[in-house]
């Protein structure tokens, strides 16, 4: 029996010591990607020069910041957006709503250059996206190859908040699934909105799903809800940003100059810009695919929250670039990877 006994811990231990050599070295593997990507940015991002301008002009006249971001990069250096100080400073206000990130850019750009700054914020967002994967899936060797698809690997590479953005919405999401810590989690979702603004929208199909499901009265979903739109107005007014219909015209419509668009979109400018949108798609047809998967084996509110939040941000802005949806992407995949960890739900009892 003692003998027995014996075997029984030595090989719990083996495999305990096991499954700890293999997250230690799915982090490492994860390190080695943030790294990687750090050193090998985006080259011709051009986001990532209007965020340094905004940060530099917490000090410096806009003509001097001017003269070096025009010449910093070839992508900055052709654009015809960038032909003046006065224009630089027009297309600020659309970047400008991202207080958090343009905070941290500024906080770490202490320490070292702006643009290495950014480079790094992103980095660590994409292993900080690779640690919560790994935590929620339990699963080291498909955490790792999830996070070499190219589309993830670019969040680490770009110059934008999208990366960060992305880490917090995941974050929040896990930690309903695996703790159900919904307070928690709305607390990390409202610290987003200072990322991106248009996390919002995660924010309330969270705050509808929670009151669907009775996991919060409807005075305190009210109150969020309000508050989280009191603080995106306040932001958007704080910003000076020209609003969603510019935005749109000036994405999807044309025009060189947000300043100098006209605040009024007709349903036939916004039905155009839809559909051309609607033609990128394919390139998210693997993700749309993850995700009806893990609804088949395995359906779960959180992806129809997930669902939810992709198909409102695409009404407002029908963009098919990864960059605005994949987050949504990694969470179906997380859920896809989590459903093997027991039968699908047709085979259960």
């Amino acid at each position: 029996m003692v003998a027995f006994s014996s075997i029984q811990v030595a090989s719990a231990l083996s495999t305990h010591l096991s499954r700890l050599l293999q997250f230690s070295i799915s982090v490492l593997f994860l390190l080695g990607l943030a790294i990687a990507v750090y050193k090998r940015p985006i080259p011709d991002d051009f986001d990532r020069y209007v965020y340094e301008a905004i940060v530099l002009g917490k000090s410096e006249p806009v003509e001097s910041i001017y003269a070096r971001v025009k010449h910093e990069s070839p992508r900055a250096e052709g654009s015809s957006v960038l032909d003046s100080p006065q224009h630089l400073s027009e297309l600020e206000p659309l970047y400008k709503i991202r207080p958090l990130y343009i905070d941290l850019i500024s906080l770490l750009g202490r320490l070292i250059p702006i643009q290495r700054a950014i480079n790094l914020l992103s980095a660590l967002s994409l292993f900080g996206i690779g640690i919560v994967v790994l935590l929620w899936t339990q699963k080291p060797l498909q955490t790792a190859l999830l996070m070499t698809f190219y589309p993830v690997l670019n969040l680490g590479r770009s110059g934008t908040p999208d990366a960060l953005a992305a880490l917090l919405a995941i974050s929040a999401l896990c930690l309903i699934d695996t703790r159900g810590a919904k307070y928690l989690a709305l607390g990390v979702l409202f610290l987003s909105l200072g990322v991106r603004t248009d996390n919002i929208l995660v924010l309330l199909a969270v705050l509808a799903w929670m009151l669907w499901d009775e996991k919060v009265s409807i005075y305190v979903a009210a109150i969020c809800a309000l508050l989280a739109i009191a603080i995106v107005l306040g932001i958007n007014h704080w910003a000076g940003n020209y609003g969603w219909i510019v935005l749109f015209r000036y994405s999807f419509i044309g025009g060189k100059y947000p300043a100098e668009l006209p605040h009024s979109l007709s349903i036939r400018e916004y039905l155009s810009g839809f559909f051309l949108g609607l033609t990128g798609l394919p390139q998210l047809a693997i993700w749309i695919l993850i995700g009806i998967w893990a609804w088949i084996r395995k359906p779960d509110a959180l992806l129809l929250v997930t669902c939810l939040a992709l198909v409102a941000h695409f009404v407002l802005f029908p963009s098919p670039e990864a960059r605005y949806l994949v987050w949504g992407g990694i969470v179906a995949a997380a859920m896809l990877i989590r459903s093997f960890n027991e039968p699908p739900f047709w085979e259960r009892a």
